[in-house]
């Protein structure tokens, strides 16, 4: 059976995200680097993913800290790290 044309249709699906991954997507030394990432809901099923650059002022203070990248994804999208135990 072939795909049947309709009006565009909105339909809202809602997902809870419990976790996330963070992977460099670009980096241009000195200046910024950009992320992709990846969310996962509670049986690790991917959700979705998000780009998210890095102005100079963030890029700088990076430093050698991926904690720094990690924290700074989570308050970008308002997640909230649980601490590991």
């Amino acid at each position: 059976m072939s795909n049947i044309n309709i009006q565009p249709f909105q339909q809202t699906t809602t997902n809870t995200i419990q976790s996330f991954n963070v992977q460099c997507r670009s980096l241009d030394l000195f200046n910024s680097a950009s992320f992709n990432v990846n969310t996962y809901d509670g049986s690790g099923n991917f959700i979705n993913r998000q780009v998210i650059t890095l102005t100079t002022e963030q890029y700088l203070a990076w430093q050698n800290n991926d904690e720094y990248i990690v924290n700074l994804v989570a308050s970008e999208l308002g997640f909230t790290i649980i601490p590991s135990s």
